[in-house]
C-alpha cells in the first residue's frame, strides 16, 4: 500500500467519508481494491460520488499490520524511503562515495584531519573516499581522471610510463554531476583525464571541462603509433557526438579528433601502459 493511501486512509478514518474528487489519482487502485475487499463502499451524490467507511474494525487492523510505524530518527534516506513509498530509489542521498589509488606519496585533509591516501593503497590497494554534508576534503597534489577499472587497480604500472604523481580518481565511464560538482570545491588542484580515445572519451572530456576550464586530457606523443598497433576499426558514426566535438575550439580535442578521423580507429586507454615513449 502506498504511503498516499495510508494517509487518506487515516483521514477517511477521521470523517469517515469522502469525495471522489479528493481521491489522488496514484490512490485510486488501493481505493478500488479495497471496496471491492469490502473496507469501503462508494455512493452517488449530487454530479460525484463519495467513499464511505464499511468495516471501521478492518480499515485500522489493515494500518497496524502494513507500512512503518517506527521513529525515522536515524533512518538513512534510501531506508526512510522505502519506509514511506516501498521504493529506495526515492530517496535522496547527499553523499558521494569515491575510488582513489595514488602513484606517490600523497595526503588528503578535510577540516583538521590528514589522511596518506598512498599508504592506504600500499596497504589495501585502492581506497575509498566517503564525502558527507559538511566534509571538505582538499589536496594539494594533481588528480589524475581515469575511465577504466585497470588504471585504478594497476595505477602504479600505469603512470611509471607517464610519469604522472598524484592521486588516480576512478570515474566510470561517465563523470556524476555530483562528482564534477565536487571537483569544482577543490582548490588550485590540476586535473587532468585519461579517457578512451574515441567519440564518447572526447565527449566527456568537453563536458567536464565546460565546469573545469583548467582541465586537461592527456594526449601520448606516440599516439599515432599506438593507433596504428592497437586502434580498433571505428565507424564514427554517431553524428550528434561528432558535430558537439566539431563546433569546438578546444585545440587537444581538435587535435585528437581529426587523428582519430584520420586514422579510422580508436584506441582503449589500457593502450597506454604499452607506451614506450611517453610525455614527461
Amino acid at each position: 500500500m502506498k504511503n498516499t493511501t495510508r494517509n487518506l486512509l487515516f483521514k477517511f478514518l477521521e470523517s469517515g467519508r469522502i469525495s471522489s474528487s479528493n481521491v489522488p489519482k496514484s490512490c485510486l487502485s488501493d481505493i478500488l481494491n479495497l471496496q471491492d475487499q469490502g473496507f469501503i463502499d462508494w455512493e452517488k451524490s449530487g454530479r460525484g460520488g463519495v467513499y464511505t467507511v464499511d468495516d471501521r474494525e478492518a480499515i485500522i487492523a489493515l494500518l497496524e499490520n502494513t507500512g512503518y510505524h517506527g521513529s525515522t530518527e536515524g533512518l538513512t534516506p534510501k531506508a526512510k524511503a522505502v519506509a514511506f513509498h516501498k521504493d529506495a530509489h526515492k530517496g535522496k542521498d547527499d553523499t558521494l562515495l569515491l575510488m582513489l589509488s595514488a602513484t606517490q606519496e600523497v595526503f588528503w585533509h578535510n577540516n583538521g584531519i590528514s589522511v596518506n591516501l598512498f599508504k592506504i593503497v600500499q596497504d589495501c590497494g585502492i581506497a575509498s573516499l566517503l564525502i558527507r554534508d559538511g566534509d571538505n576534503w582538499q589536496t594539494s597534489n594533481p588528480i589524475a581522471l581515469v575511465e577504466n577499472m585497470d588504471l585504478l587497480v594497476y595505477a602504479d604500472q600505469y603512470f611509471k610510463n607517464i610519469k604522472f604523481g598524484g592521486s588516480v580518481l576512478y570515474y566510470g565511464g561517465w563523470i556524476s554531476k555530483r562528482t564534477v560538482g565536487w571537483l569544482k570545491t577543490l582548490k588550485d588542484v590540476p586535473v587532468t583525464i585519461f579517457p578512451d580515445y574515441d567519440l564518447v572519451g572526447l565527449k566527456n572530456y568537453l563536458t567536464l571541462k565546460q565546469a573545469l576550464p583548467a582541465l586537461k586530457i592527456y594526449i601520448p606523443k606516440n599516439l599515432p603509433e599506438l593507433l596504428n598497433r592497437y586502434g580498433k576499426t571505428e565507424k564514427f558514426d554517431s553524428l550528434t557526438d561528432r558535430k558537439i566535438i566539431e563546433q569546438t575550439r578546444d585545440k587537444d580535442a581538435l587535435t585528437l579528433y581529426f587523428l582519430l578521423l584520420k586514422h579510422g580507429v580508436c584506441l582503449d586507454q589500457e593502450s597506454l601502459m604499452l607506451n614506450d615513449e611517453p610525455s614527461p
